[in-house]
């Protein structure tokens, strides 16, 4: 009989096939896996705060004030600025106008730096190729209407026009003026900005159209302002932040800029739909909705991750003003 045995000097190679084998199906497993994750974003606000490192190193003074209990939540994912999102200006643009200095340390199409300074700010925007990235201001934003740049016919009111319903909003023009001569200047098509698709600053055409919102998050806060609808886009510049003491996310119907760290927002923003105190002085405010019932309802809608299944959009913004 033949003895069906395997001899003793395959045994090792036996062994390193079958190891081999394991290797591979639990590298294939792990791809798997990996390929099903949904995308971390870093755009926009965190629904509870994070622990720097000095937080870490050093411990708080014993008298120094403790995180309001609704920074206590578990933390989500974040969106460019509230999805990681690659800054505005990421694709050099061929035809804007070729301003930026020679000695220039930004260069087109790379992210700008977290915490510039003003001035730095409008270097790099100018970088970018920025038709306005000297300065914006809220003339500019009102141009070609006289009777919206006088206050004294009323409140400045922006009605975002959504296809779930209008959502109305104060904007706080007295108090953070470059914020709102943006939002507004964005509204109308008065603040130009860089389309990737056309590789070219567009200059009359409002950028906030067919806008979806790309990040909605129940009893927190709901996120649009990238065309893309990816969380990663802008408008091609970034703004200085401003913040007003006055300006807190008090409750719901808070307007306020979504930003990936110090000055680097821009056309992103979100409206609260409860009291986010852990965002104040991280994210500027600049208004205040007065009736949030439509970003409620929008905050409870079916999501995959963090995104509405059925998509949700930005149809215009209107800009008012109202007695």
């Amino acid at each position: 009989m033949t003895d069906s045995r395997l001899p003793s000097t395959w045994l090792p190679r036996l062994s390193r096939a079958r190891l081999l084998v394991a290797s591979g199906l639990a590298m294939l497993l792990v791809q798997c896996t990996s390929a099903r994750e949904e995308p971390v974003y870093n755009h926009g606000p965190s629904q509870t705060p994070v622990e720097t490192k000095q937080t870490v190193v050093k411990a708080p003074a014993a008298d120094a004030k403790q995180p309001a209990a609704d920074c206590t939540e578990p933390n989500c994912e974040t969106n460019c600025n509230g999805p990681d999102c690659t800054t505005p200006g990421e694709t050099p643009d061929a035809k804007a106008p070729d301003a930026a200095p020679t000695n220039s340390r930004f260069k087109k199409g790379v992210a700008a730096p977290k915490d510039l300074s003003p001035k730095e700010v409008a270097e790099y925007n100018i970088a970018q190729g920025d038709p306005s990235g000297a300065g914006f201001t809220l003339k500019d934003a009102f141009a070609g209407d006289e009777a919206l740049a006088d206050p004294s016919n009323g409140a400045l009111q922006a009605v975002i026009h959504t296809t779930m319903g209008d959502i109305r909003c104060d904007l706080y023009e007295d108090k953070v003026p470059g914020t709102i001569a943006n939002f507004v200047g964005l509204s109308r098509g008065t603040r130009p900005w860089y389309d990737k698709m056309e590789d070219k600053w567009i200059t009359d055409q409002p950028y906030y159209k067919d806008v979806p919102f790309h990040r909605v998050i129940k009893d927190f806060m709901v996120q649009t302002g990238d065309r893309s609808g990816t969380g990663r886009g802008g408008p091609g510049y970034i703004i200085v932040d401003e913040f007003d003491k006055t300006l807190r996310h008090t409750g719901p119907g808070i307007l306020s800029m979504a930003n990936r760290g110090p000055n680097t927002g821009s056309s992103q923003f979100f409206i609260t739909v409860k009291k986010t105190p852990h965002l104040d002085k991280k994210h500027a405010v600049f208004g205040k909705c007065k009736d949030p019932k439509v970003a409620v309802e929008l905050s409870e809608v079916r999501v995959q991750g963090s995104r509405p299944i059925e998509k949700v959009v930005i149809k215009s913004v209107s800009i008012e003003r109202v007695k």
